[in-house]
């Protein structure tokens, strides 16, 4: 390395191996772009190096390392210089060794690792945070509980918890501005009724969280709220009464669950475009006109599996954008 790069772009697709030697940064003072990509394989990473010796990463902006190698990030990495980090798929445990200023890191953290936080949840690394917007920890699989005052985060607009296989619960919910919040496959058995406090929220994904059994009454003043998936919560068996006070649902995806029956509030929902119903077996009555068009029942017809996963999907799509 040499004192005029500035960046970095590695694509280790087509690398079988590659051993770092520990001071190839030490000469790189001006790096402030750094991307390693597919450098980790069926869980092997193909990156080897023990430590990083005093890395020069001072100026860096941008940090993708896709199968970090190492336990926690370099000590010099600065968060007050830093605006995207990313480290999927990574044996990363913790962010910082001791104290760092976190203020400018106002972009994105996309740590999808399977012990970042969970070995080591931090606390006091929250109100450094708040410039955060999105948070994206899909995967984590070791990954029990939040830190407190995740949801307090003034610009955390999408938190993404998809995968956590091991997380239970939510704490409770004080303020919030979240659009997005993705819970799919994880083992939480019910909501908090603080959630009514995420009034920003519009998209809440629930799906295959097979050990749901409940959600608050509480749910329907979110007053934003367009989307609601709990496609494939094998272990629903209801739904709140008051469901029909949503003001803005467009789609509720119920396929694959035991609910056995809709609430008559639902009539009330006239801005819903998609009640989706495919394998509800249980279900025995829906007190809806079927002239509005807006029941998706495919339980009974094969052959509409194709048209309704392709109208899932576009109508997912136009709401994510």
């Amino acid at each position: 390395g040499t004192k005029k790069i500035e960046g970095i772009c590695l694509d280790m697709s087509t690398v079988k191996e590659i051993r770092l030697n520990l001071s190839t940064f030490t000469k790189m003072p001006k790096l402030r772009f750094l991307k390693f990509y597919s450098s980790s394989f069926n869980g092997e990473n193909k990156c080897k190096v023990s430590y990083l010796q005093d890395p020069r990463f001072a100026e860096v902006k941008y940090f993708h390392w896709h199968g970090y190698p190492l336990k926690s990030l370099p000590s010099n990495l600065s968060a007050e210089k830093l605006v995207f980090l990313k480290v999927p798929y990574s044996d990363i445990e913790q962010l910082w060794n001791g104290e760092k200023h976190y203020s400018n890191l106002n972009q994105i953290i996309n740590a999808t690792c399977n012990k970042l936080i969970a070995k080591t949840p931090n606390p006091t690394l929250m109100p450094h945070l708040n410039k955060l917007v999105i948070l994206n920890l899909r995967g984590s699989k070791s990954l029990k509980s939040l830190p407190s005052g995740i949801f307090n985060l003034e610009f955390l607009t999408k938190l993404d918890l998809s995968g956590c296989s091991k997380l239970k619960r939510l704490l409770e919910i004080s303020s919030g501005n979240i659009n997005w919040l993705f819970l799919r496959e994880t083992a939480i058995e019910e909501l908090p009724s603080s959630i009514e406090r995420l009034l920003r929220l519009g998209h809440l994904d629930l799906s295959d969280c097979k050990r749901l059994k409940s959600l608050p009454s509480s749910l329907f003043k979110l007053k934003s709220l367009g989307v609601l998936n709990l496609g494939g919560c094998s272990n629903l068996q209801r739904l709140p009464e008051c469901l029909g006070q949503l003001s803005s649902p467009i789609i509720l995806n119920l396929a694959k669950t035991n609910v056995e029956r809709i609430p008559e509030s639902i009539i009330q929902l006239f801005v819903l475009r998609y009640l989706l119903l495919s394998y509800s077996e249980r279900i025995q009555s829906v007190s809806l006109p079927l002239a509005r068009g807006i029941l998706e029942d495919t339980q009974r017809s094969p052959h509409m599996d194709h048209k309704l996963a392709v109208r899932w999907q576009e109508v997912q799509e136009n709401v994510c954008l």
